[in-house]
């Protein structure tokens, strides 16, 4: 991955994304997603020693002790506070807890699920953009409203038809946000917080600028059609 000039700095939150070389909808598949966000919570522990590829083939024992030890936060290079998986790109919501954790944590996460996709389809080469892209959140407010526009890419994106389907979306942080499901990647608490802890009132915040941000998304596309 080349050098970058962005200063990530340690408890510094960041929204990174990226998107496929090709515009290859990797996560369409759903086994696909599970081992994306698989990756994700591997490599988000320092204790991510070895590669994915070897961790999987650990014997059972050994592999039981590897993630009990990479679950633990006091090792996390970054905390996730939220993701959004989309078919041909992907969301995240970063705090940087050590030095260059986020450059490690996407490199890693990167190459690994690159390596696996490649092996599964027989091809080579690189499956995202070299550089993936990073906004840093520098208050209160705007992490409120990076999150929720993470959690409603579903929705202004098209892939679900209704904010009732977005809330079961399964390859993106809302659910949990709302109750429905605990898969143990993020930290819902930091932006919960500032609802007073009260998953309703984060969703009603959600679903307060839903059509809005369905609207612009619409439009951004025909302007993408119309210089195309």
């Amino acid at each position: 991955m080349p050098s970058r000039k962005d200063v990530f700095v340690n408890g510094g939150i960041y929204h990174i994304f990226n998107k496929t070389i090709d515009k290859r909808r990797i996560f369409s598949d759903e086994s696909i997603c599970r081992v994306f966000l698989d990756v994700v919570s591997y490599y988000r522990s320092t204790k991510a020693d070895i590669r994915y590829s070897r961790f999987l083939k650990l014997e059972p024992f050994i592999k039981r002790q590897k993630e009990n030890e990479i679950r633990y936060k006091k090792y996390f290079k970054v905390i996730v506070l939220s993701y959004c998986l989309m078919p041909n790109h992907f969301h995240l919501l970063l705090k940087q807890k050590i030095e260059g954790g986020i450059i490690r944590f996407v490199a890693d996460t990167i190459n690994a699920f690159t390596r696996f996709y490649n092996i599964l389809h027989e091809r080579k080469g690189p499956l995202f953009l070299t550089q993936f892209k990073s906004r840093r959140v520098r208050t209160t407010e705007e992490l409120m409203h990076v999150s929720r526009y993470i959690h409603l890419n579903p929705y202004s994106g098209g892939l679900v038809d209704s904010f009732e389907q977005l809330e079961k979306y399964r390859w993106s942080s809302l659910p949990d946000y709302l109750g429905s499901v605990d898969r143990g990647l993020c930290d819902e608490e930091i932006v919960l917080n500032m609802f007073d802890g009260e998953k309703g009132k984060y969703r009603a915040f959600v679903r307060q600028q839903a059509e809005y941000q369905k609207r612009l998304e619409q439009a951004k596309h025909r302007d993408e059609l119309l210089e195309s």
